[in-house]
């Protein structure tokens, strides 16, 4: 699978297993929940509603602290010796509101998806030659990769020039891959680590669909956007109707969304929207991915950027071994 990123996570957890189990670790010490909603058991219905059911370990949730990286950046946010739950939520609430992380900026979403592939990726502006990049899941990683095989600058096609960190047409982020409005109303998908060019899109609507979408242009529909992930598209109307496209913008189907453990009864709008207090949507990855923590405001987040040095994201997948570091 995963390459050398593989073998250090299967290290961490047997280290964990063998000191008592990692559910023990969680109770003992109470980091921060971050959680993934499973899209993958979408047939599941209960009173016609499209049950997401939490993930827990050995799947997708856990108390985890953020990248390592980060009590380094953040110094002011560290409390004690920051090994406690405080700092970690300290860190993960300058993380997630971070305008400097890749998928973080733009305005015209309805969320905004940070989450690629179960990553969240960032850079520390005072390292020149390293991008780091975290799995959601993973307590207190020290990954990273050379930025010399990962440009922050894309290459061919209508984005040609753009810069992956503040970009307010970069949509989201999903498997490898970052989302783009185009000039001309169109989608257009870069590859990472190459700044390469994947896929540009011809079209400016939807051809298919249900009533509402079928013969809407996409820049009509784009401030649904809630998410992008393995070539899908996900768009939220109203409080749950989840609207599935393909990357050509092509229907998939429709998901009338609930929750169930933890948010079971709240709307998946309320907490992308910021209503259910200790909750942040962090984008999709076949499902939502929430992490249990508020965020600062983003003039506190900007304070805490002057005064900590800031982040950026990128990251790498398991096919592309060769650059990773640990």
């Amino acid at each position: 699978m995963r390459g050398k990123k593989y073998v250090a996570q299967v290290a961490s957890c047997l280290a964990v297993l063998a000191a008592g189990g990692l559910q023990a670790q969680a109770a003992t010490y109470s980091w921060t929940q971050a959680s993934r909603w499973q899209e993958e058991d979408r047939y599941t219905s209960v009173g016609g509603a499209t049950v997401y059911p939490q993930e827990w370990y050995p799947a997708k949730g856990y108390d985890v602290r953020p990248h390592a990286a980060l009590y380094s950046m953040f110094p002011s946010l560290v409390v004690g010796d920051g090994n406690n739950q405080q700092t970690s939520n300290n860190l993960w609430a300058a993380l997630i509101t971070s305008p400097n992380v890749i998928g973080n900026s733009t305005t015209l979403t309805r969320a905004r998806d940070i989450s690629e592939d179960w990553d969240i990726n960032f850079v520390d502006p005072k390292v020149a030659n390293k991008n780091y990049w975290a799995d959601f899941y993973i307590d207190k990683p020290i990954t990273y990769v050379d930025r010399a095989a990962f440009p922050l600058t894309l290459t061919g096609g209508p984005q040609a020039g753009q810069s992956l960190l503040g970009n307010n047409n970069l949509l989201a982020m999903g498997d490898d891959n970052s989302l783009w409005l185009d000039a001309d109303g169109t989608l257009s998908y870069y590859n990472y680590p190459t700044g390469t060019l994947e896929f540009d899109s011809k079209k400016t609507g939807f051809t298919t669909g249900p009533a509402g979408w079928n013969g809407a242009s996409l820049k009509s529909k784009v401030g649904n956007l809630i998410g992008y992930e393995e070539g899908q598209l996900y768009f939220l109307e109203g409080a749950n109707t989840v609207q599935v496209f393909n990357y050509d913008l092509g229907f998939v189907r429709t998901d009338q969304f609930s929750f169930n453990g933890d948010l079971a009864g709240r709307s998946l709008a309320d907490v992308i929207d910021g209503k259910v207090q200790g909750y942040t949507y962090i984008g999709w990855d076949l499902g939502p991915v929430i992490i249990g923590v508020s965020p600062v405001p983003e003039a506190s987040t900007m304070a805490l950027w002057l005064l900590g040095g800031g982040l950026v994201a990128a990251r790498v997948r398991c096919k592309r071994q060769a650059c990773k570091q640990a």
